[in-house]
């Protein structure tokens, strides 16, 4: 996407900058700006092009087509030699925090005109974004969504999301449409790329969930540290003074956040099922069973009980019920909205998806989880509905996180009798190396089979069930692709495991 915006000047542009800006010539701060963009190909006459450089693409290589196709300024994070006479050119130190401020000048600061709340962490924010805007809509209001799945505009009308959180330029689009549409509130999941980018500009959020921190995505980050400070940044940095941080106290990593957070004097509630001195609101009362949960949310400090149910299994989904909870809670709405609101939300697509088939006499389930933490929690959870055989069919993202592959595989073992290995999207990896590095963590004596083609792997899971049994089919979720050679493959979980159910069990 590229914002559209009136003719502004550079001098606008310039002043935004301020705090990343290196150098640059005021002589040219007259010269007029039609719009701004980050792809050479979308250049249009007035453009201001900012070069960013990627993991694989540099956007300073791309300068003489984004000046061919009429850019009338630069954003560079290095001087650009060659340039014609009087080219301007905002030489600044962090071309993709340049690159979200220039999105919000070209947008005309849309995001200031919305109330946002973000939940970030290694797992739960798609689930939680989903519960809170259905806690929303049951109160009445017309909330957005921009996460993993989709990207609801309050419009009835939502967009298939291309990743968590967007591009700037996309992410500044979409704020615009949503000041269109009015919506209220607008829930973000914030990634750890976009926020140790600083995508999100100088927007800030009303409030924040923080759910939890383990191992993904150290491919970018490099060390887990650096991953931390990136989600810290979503309370330091984005939110608001007196913004609600709401944050998971069962995790090391909440209770970390919680203890800097409260030295800085930022406001902090934390909740636990493990009571502790410095949890705001605890959950106890629980009753677990296939058909989900029911627990108790007690608010200490206001002396108030809410007694909750969703329909979603396991404890990590108590976690995230608890959050969205809080916050809706904290926000003013009534306890009879967030209680029937949880009550009746199923939850997000590719999240404990069961795999509906009349007669068949085990389950399939597709999910999400592609980090070990995550593979762990939904194959505990499964564990506890006491399947007379539980088979987890998993593998592993190619060009990504490689350090997670042997933990994905010992999660594995931890609770399936059988562990099918197979491709997630190899990328551009060969999938027999990523499967191999993936065993590498299976426990000695481990029930498992290798088989690269995914759709064979689960035809090897669904023939091997049986009755009574539970297939996890982990890692895809929602995709409807899998990407092999930089090329995506029409594929979704939850559809081919139902049309091999139909092959293999054609009379029920």
């Amino acid at each position: 996407m590229t914002t559209l915006p009136s003719s502004r000047p550079l001098a606008e542009y310039r002043q935004a900058l301020t705090c990343c800006l290196l150098e640059s010539d005021s002589c040219s701060d007259a010269v007029a700006i039609t719009g701004a963009t980050a792809d050479s190909r979308a250049v249009k006459p007035g453009y201001l092009f900012c070069a960013i450089r990627g993991a694989k693409l540099d956007g300073h290589d791309f300068i003489p087509q984004a000046l061919a196709a009429g850019a009338a300024a630069l954003v560079v994070e290095r001087p650009v030699p060659g340039l014609p006479a009087g080219q301007p050119q905002l030489l600044v130190r962090d071309a993709y925090h340049a690159a979200a401020l220039v999105a919000e000048v070209a947008a005309g600061h849309p995001a200031r005109d919305l109330r946002l709340a973000a939940i970030t962490g290694t797992n739960g924010k798609t689930t939680s974004a989903y519960l809170l805007r259905a806690i929303f809509k049951a109160a009445g209001s017309c909330p957005g969504m921009i996460g993993t799945v989709e990207y609801d505009l309050g419009d009835g009308c939502p967009l298939p999301a291309d990743r968590t959180t967007p591009t700037p330029f996309q992410l500044q689009e979409l704020f615009a449409r949503l000041r269109q549409t009015a919506a209220e509130p607008v829930i973000l999941e914030a990634s750890s790329h976009a926020l140790a980018q600083k995508r999100l500009g100088t927007a800030r959020c009303q409030g924040a969930i923080f759910t939890n921190l383990t191992r993904d995505h150290l491919d970018y980050h490099h060390d887990f540290e650096s991953y931390y400070q990136a989600k810290k940044s979503l309370f330091t940095d984005v939110c608001l003074p007196l913004a609600h941080r709401v944050v998971n106290l069962d995790d090391p990593y909440g209770r970390r956040l919680a203890t800097e957070l409260t030295t800085a004097g930022l406001p902090v509630t934390g909740f636990a099922r493990k009571s502790g001195a410095t949890a705001q609101v605890t959950v106890d009362d629980i009753v677990a069973s296939a058909e989900g949960s029911e627990f108790t949310l007690h608010f200490i400090d206001q002396g108030e009980n809410l007694r909750l149910r969703t329909p979603l299994p396991g404890p990590y989904n108590i976690a995230n019920a608890a959050g969205v909870a809080t916050l809706a809670r904290l926000w003013g709405l009534t306890p009879q909205t967030i209680t029937s609101a949880l009550a009746n939300c199923q939850g997000a697509p590719g999240r404990l998806q069961k795999v509906s088939s009349p007669g068949l006499p085990f389950q399939v389930l597709v999910d999400y989880a592609h980090t070990d933490d995550a593979l762990d929690n939904a194959l505990t959870a499964l564990r506890h509905l006491a399947p007379s055989q539980l088979i987890a069919v998993f593998g592993c993202g190619g060009d990504r996180d490689r350090s997670k592959r042997p933990l994905m595989a010992r999660a594995a073992a931890k609770n399936a009798d059988l562990v099918v290995v197979t491709s997630d999207n190899p990328r551009t990896e060969k999938p027999e190396d990523i499967i191999d590095e993936i065993l590498t963590g299976l426990p000695a004596g481990a029930a498992h089979v290798a088989i690269a083609d995914r759709r064979q792997a689960i035809r090897h899971a669904l023939t091997a069930a049986k009755p009574g049994a539970i297939v996890l089919i982990a890692g895809k979720g929602h995709e409807d692709y899998q990407e092999i050679n930089g090329v995506k493959h029409p594929f979704n979980d939850a559809d081919v495991a139902s049309e091999i159910i139909q092959e293999l069990f054609p009379a029920r």
